[in-house]
């Protein structure tokens, strides 16, 4: 009976390894470093969010309804 290798890597840890590969490599090339990438990132990310928030409280179809019949009761 002949037994075959499996591979010792699995694929999330490819996975990990190519995500901390690609972060290495965009702080590398904007000459910051990779901590300082991260956060940077994640306050871009936080500002983003809020900005969508905002963007579909002011576009949500129950609020646009309550303007429209606001505008409409006072003319």
């Amino acid at each position: 009976m002949t037994t075959h290798d499996r591979p010792t890597h699995t694929t999330a840890e490819a996975f990990n390894w190519a995500l901390r590969l690609a972060t290495r490599m965009t702080a590398r090339s904007l000459n910051m470093p990779e901590p300082l990438l991260h956060h940077t990132g994640a306050f871009v990310f936080a500002h983003v969010a809020a900005a969508e928030r905002r963007a579909v409280k002011t576009l949500c179809p129950f609020a646009l309804l309550r303007q429209a019949l606001a505008r409409r009761r006072k003319s």
